[in-house]
């Protein structure tokens, strides 16, 4: 029986008998070592359950005796069980303080009953006592981690686990970057497009987007993309903590300038293709004249060596 916490709990005793007669007639002797027990019985067809509650203090623990007996008539059974009194409440963790600003150093602490084992975040507690702890310099990255203490002690030849767990909050200005909060977008003109921005911090930044300060840029809307929807907008997110501001570009693309693109490029590509087929035929035309005419001269060409036109 485990007292809960640092005041002892009321451990309940059950024990279950069997009665062949007449078991509304049956007495039943319950004590937990010196002391007799009042129990509450309860009677079924051919059987009873009888329950007693019991105080125990620190002082009473460790094994004692439990006896069960119940009179019928001129018959009695008995019945003994050993039972383990013992005080094991969760183990505690500490933080300097649940709540702190980004870049402050903060003690975390686990303690536990003198003979537990005792694990932090999975790291076991150094010699020489069931305790343990490590220093961290708190980051953004902290705000909302838990730290969590698990203690184990062997109670008559069983191990029996209690845990506790505490969260760190970290406070810190707001942020906007790139991951979050794209700085450049290209829409088709009349698609539908959500624009996403996600400003970060402890407390929660309010974010607003404006080109010119007044026209709003509806994040986290579905919206049709116009030429209204062009430009340049300055996205602020602001706390308590501070403020960030961010540049975010909206491009939007016109059919009718994706439509002209391709015959410009396609037109380009044509051209380019017939610039060097000309060029090859011109260069092959001169030096077959210029051949002719070396012939016709009768001025012999040197082997292996490549004419040059004039």
């Amino acid at each position: 029986m485990a007292p809960s916490g640092p005041q002892p709990a009321l451990p309940t005793l059950v024990v279950l008998l069997g009665a062949l007669l007449l078991v509304s007639e049956a007495q039943v002797y319950l004590a937990l070592g010196d002391q007799k027990l009042n129990p509450t019985i309860t009677y079924g067809d051919n059987s009873l359950s009888a329950k007693a509650s019991v105080k125990v203090t620190a002082e009473e623990e460790g094994t004692q005796q439990l006896l069960c007996a119940v009179m019928l008539g001129t018959q009695t059974q008995e019945t003994r069980q050993t039972v383990t009194i013992y005080s094991f409440p969760a183990p505690n963790v500490n933080l300097t303080k649940p709540e702190v600003s980004e870049g402050t150093e903060v003690i975390v602490e686990c303690e536990a009953h003198p003979r537990a084992k005792v694990m932090l975040n999975g790291v076991p507690a150094q010699p020489p006592g069931p305790r343990a702890q490590f220093l961290l310099k708190a980051t953004p990255e902290d705000n909302g981690r838990s730290f969590s203490c698990s203690a184990t002690l062997e109670v008559a030849g069983q191990l029996v686990h209690k845990n506790q767990t505490r969260e760190l909050r970290v406070l810190y200005g707001p942020r906007l970057d790139e991951k979050d909060c794209p700085g450049n977008w290209t829409w088709p003109e009349n698609s539908q497009q959500t624009p996403m921005c996600q400003a970060w911090g402890n407390p929660l930044p309010q974010l607003k987007c404006l080109k010119d300060g007044t026209f709003p840029l509806p994040i986290g809307q579905s919206v049709t993309v116009t030429r209204d929807l062009e430009g340049t907008y300055l996205c602020q997110a602001r706390s308590t903590r501070g403020e960030v501001t961010r540049e975010v570009t909206v491009n939007v693309l016109s059919p009718r300038y994706e439509v002209v693109i391709i015959p410009v490029v396609a037109a380009a590509v044509i051209l380019g293709t017939a610039g060097v087929a000309t060029y090859l035929y011109n260069r092959q035309r001169k030096i077959r004249k210029y051949r002719l005419q070396q012939a016709q001269n009768g001025t012999p060409m040197k082997p292996n060596t490549q004419a040059t036109p004039p």
